[in-house]
């Protein structure tokens, strides 16, 4: 593609060459401008009998009058008169190639003009004489707009052939000596002023004094963002500090937020531990709220932060995004832009004394809260409930209780460690065991109705609540065969008191007992009366 692209360009170079040169004419002349039309001029040449005609187009920047070197290069008739035939561009060329391959020699800076952009790369002419071609790989433009510019270039290649002279130059070597010499005024630590040349998704890219630099997002602000496009524009210019340079790169890498104080050593000299400070909810996640105590500086709140007792939290019902709200540093670690804190913490935790407090035996009061089909939850202080199931309610028969009811109760359960207690109300009140410990002793007779009657004995209700139990062979000293058919509910039995089990809570009683001893004292009184008996004693 180079060597096409170089043919072109060598084609309309030859325009500019005079009619076919004659070697032994050759030769420097100085001359006189003596006249000039639109397409040639004419020299007068001192020691020269002929005129002399050069293109007009060679000789622009000359008038009239005015001397200028030519080579002689070629003669002709025209018009029964001879003309010899002189370039000025052919001069130039001399000292131009001179120029040229001095400056590939030392490797010297040239400057050329971008005429046009081909594929692979530029056409440019250097010297206002040569065209040389200039590769993409070598032209450092990263998106710059170069044709019609002049740059400065390296000459890398000259190569002389047959059709003509090829010339490879770069602009890179140039362009990196500049960015180097300009990368070597700046240090970590400068502030510069930069411009804004594209917004990117993770951060702006910004040139200073022709540098390329990068703002990571992470180094716009000390607080996350979002979306830069809404808070810059290209072409805006801005200040920032230098954090690091890449000569290898040729970049250098800036933080507009180090311009800041770090929020979090703000925070790490003026709060602590147990601090009680105001923060704006920014964000309700399922596990907590993030806020925000000052600008860079976020902080959660666990969700276990928000109640002492509360088991199911809801944190939009206690909190809205954009609130302000008090609360407790329980963690603060700058060096680790940890901040926790806590809701839960402003008020005493009403379980820290809760062994005291509601230890087993208390008689507490407080308001029916919930009701439940097993039982009730009873608010004894803020935060803390107590549970009654609905057999602790009373001794004997279905007590009810409504939301908003104040009842008594005494502590019969605490599990601190879960925070729960279980309360009873019954237990307020003497129990009917007691009242019958308290009432009878074994040896007692008693009479009492029955009040259920099985195969295996029957029930006597002694008090409300406790029954005593009759086994069938003591319920008669004669052999019972069919219980249901000698005894009804209702009936009246008198019996002795023969067992009290505490630990059973059970009551056994026996009328077979109170027959024979009654049967034995008749026989002593008949023995006394008579001195017999009426029966053989068992």
């Amino acid at each position: 593609m180079y060597n096409e692209k170089y043919e072109e360009f060598e084609a309309l170079l030859n325009q500019y060459m005079p009619e076919q040169e004659n070697q032994s004419l050759r030769r420097k002349v100085v001359g006189t401008i003596i006249g000039k039309d639109r397409n040639y001029s004419y020299l007068e040449v001192v020691g020269e009998p002929k005129s002399i005609r050069v293109r007009t187009e060679e000789l622009k920047e000359f008038n009239v009058g005015e001397q200028v070197e030519v080579i002689i290069l070629a003669k002709i008739e025209e018009d029964d008169d001879e003309i010899l035939i002189a370039s000025k561009r052919k001069v130039d060329e001399e000292k131009g190639l001179e120029e040229l391959n001095k400056a590939f020699e030392e490797k010297k800076v040239v400057t050329g003009k971008v005429i046009n952009k081909i594929n692979g790369g530029y056409i440019v002419e250097i010297l206002g004489l040569y065209q040389g071609f200039l590769p993409n790989s070598l032209a450092e433009t990263r998106d710059e707009e170069i044709v019609g510019k002049e740059v400065d270039l390296i000459v890398k290649e000259i190569k002389e052939e047959r059709r003509g002279r090829k010339i490879l130059l770069s602009r890179k070597e140039v362009v990196l000596g500049e960015e180097l010499a300009k990368l070597s005024k700046y240090s970590v630590g400068d502030v510069v002023t930069a411009t804004i040349t594209e917004i990117l998704d993770f951060g702006l890219t910004v040139k200073i004094d022709g540098i390329r630099g990068f703002i990571h997002i992470s180094e716009v602000d000390w607080k996350k963002i979002g979306n830069l496009s809404e808070k810059y524009r290209v072409g805006e210019q801005i200040e920032a500090k230098i954090i690091e340079i890449s000569e290898e790169k040729r970049n250098i890498k800036l933080s507009i937020k180090a311009l800041t104080k770090n929020p979090w050593e703000i925070i790490a000299e003026t709060k602590k531990v147990g601090d009680e400070i105001s923060v704006k909810v920014l964000k309700i996640e399922r596990f907590g709220a993030i806020v925000e105590l000052i600008p860079g500086v976020e902080g959660l709140i666990h969700i276990s932060d928000f109640s002492w007792t509360a088991k199911k939290i809801n944190i939009n019902s206690m909190v809205k995004v954009g609130d302000e709200i008090k609360v407790v540093i329980t963690e603060l670690r700058p060096e680790e832009r940890k901040l926790k804190l806590s809701i839960r913490e402003l008020s005493k935790n009403p379980w820290s004394d809760a062994e005291e407090r509601f230890r087993v035996g208390n008689i507490l009061k407080g308001n029916v809260v919930e009701v439940k089909p097993f039982g009730i939850f009873v608010q004894i202080e803020e935060e803390v409930d107590c549970f009654i199931h609905n057999s602790d309610f009373a001794w004997v028969g279905n007590a009810k209780y409504s939301k908003g009811e104040q009842v008594e109760f005494k502590v019969i359960e605490l599990d601190v460690a879960s925070q729960k207690i279980k309360g009873s109300i019954k237990v307020l009140t003497e129990s009917p065991w007691e009242k019958v410990t308290n009432m009878y002793k074994v040896g007692d007779v008693v009479e009492k109705p029955i009040k259920n009657i099985q195969s295996f004995g029957v029930f006597v209700g002694l008090e409300i609540g406790v029954d005593g139990f009759i086994p069938v062979q003591l319920l008669s000293k004669t052999t019972i065969k069919n219980i249901t058919e000698q005894f009804k509910i209702g009936d009246i039995v008198r019996a002795e008191i023969i067992e009290i089990d505490n630990e059973k809570k059970r009551v056994k009683l026996s009328a077979r007992k109170l027959e024979t001893e009654r049967e034995k004292e008749e026989n002593r009184e008949l023995i006394e009366k008579y001195g017999t008996s009426s029966s053989v004693e068992e």
